[in-house]
């Protein structure tokens, strides 16, 4: 089963036109065609699509107080017992996807019969998120100046959970 696994690893790495090359991703290509195979990796990847869901509910500034009501919302995020808010980040210069969203957790404590309480603490959920950078290739004299996308992860906050207090 593992022969057959790693060989097809094998061959979709080095068949592909995006096998890893020195820490790579693609090979180097023009900034306007790089952009052009990003944008489709992100639309095939589901990246974009779900960025864009959660920006629709994303900026919500409220606080923990009027998550304590709130039982009947769609948005786990909303009715979980340790509720958290989502902003837009930028993800950095030359980065793909060009921004993302991040979790703020929205109380301390955790929301049990309607009330907060400090017997239990929320927490932050925390994820490695890949991203894509646009590195320059060694530029040649005659051409316009190509690129190539190397893999770079980010830690995230993604949500919130409810936990027991650690004792120390």
């Amino acid at each position: 089963m593992w022969s057959s696994l790693l060989h097809g690893v094998f061959l979709l790495l080095f068949a592909s036109r995006a096998a890893l090359c020195e820490g790579r991703l693609i090979s180097c290509l023009t900034e306007d065609k790089l952009v052009k195979r990003v944008e489709r990796l992100l639309a095939h990847s589901g990246v974009i699509a779900t960025a864009e869901r959660i920006a629709e509910g994303a900026a919500d500034e409220r606080s923990c107080l009027e998550f304590t009501r709130r039982h009947h919302s769609t948005e786990i995020r909303e009715r979980s017992l340790s509720p958290w808010s989502v902003s837009e980040k930028p993800s950095g210069l030359d980065m793909f996807p060009e921004t993302y969203t991040e979790a703020k957790c929205l109380c301390t404590g955790c929301i049990i019969n309607g009330t907060q309480s400090n017997d239990y603490n929320s927490v932050p959920v925390m994820r490695s998120m890949m991203f894509l950078k646009k590195v320059l290739c060694e530029i040649q004299s005659d051409s316009k100046p190509k690129y190539s996308l190397q893999i770079e992860y980010k830690t995230v906050q993604v949500g919130c959970t409810c936990v027991v207090p650690s004792t120390q």
